[in-house]
């Protein structure tokens, strides 16, 4: 993938919009903010499409976890991986190789410093926003 793209992941109880703009983005924050919610609608919506409730657009998405991480990162091109906290193996060397040799977009759900993979201050969010609208805000702002 190159440039930006842009989502909007909705169901009944939340929205969020969001763009993401370089291959690594970062998305932290405390707990009960949303972020495991935004995974597993994108989880729910992979696994069983509309009849899950949530509507994706902005285009292709996908999760990414477990032991079979490797094959399932293999079968992908021009996507983007959502990865939730409690991954391991994005600590892991085979992660940052594949990650380096792909052309898909990483979003990674995470509160630890990654600091095998190259990422930008620019891209690391968390979410803000009241009731159902939430969004990704820009967790470093420079002068």
């Amino acid at each position: 993938m190159v440039g930006r793209v842009s989502f909007k992941i909705s169901n009944q109880r939340n929205t969020y919009k969001f763009t993401l703009n370089r291959n690594i983005t970062i998305l932290c924050g405390d707990s009960g903010t949303g972020k495991t919610t935004l995974y597993d609608m994108i989880r729910d919506y992979n696994n069983m499409g509309k009849e899950s409730g949530v509507k994706i657009s902005g285009g292709n998405i996908v999760t990414l976890k477990g032991k079979n991480w490797e094959d399932e990162l293999d079968k992908l091109s021009n996507a983007v991986v959502v990865i939730d906290e409690g991954s391991k193996f994005v600590f892991s060397k085979e992660f940052t190789s594949k990650v380096k040799g792909c052309d898909n977009y990483f979003l990674i759900i995470t509160r630890s410093y990654l600091s095998q993979l190259q990422y930008s201050v620019d891209e690391i969010y968390s979410i803000k926003g009241t009731g159902k609208n939430k969004e990704f805000k820009r967790k470093h702002h420079h002068n």
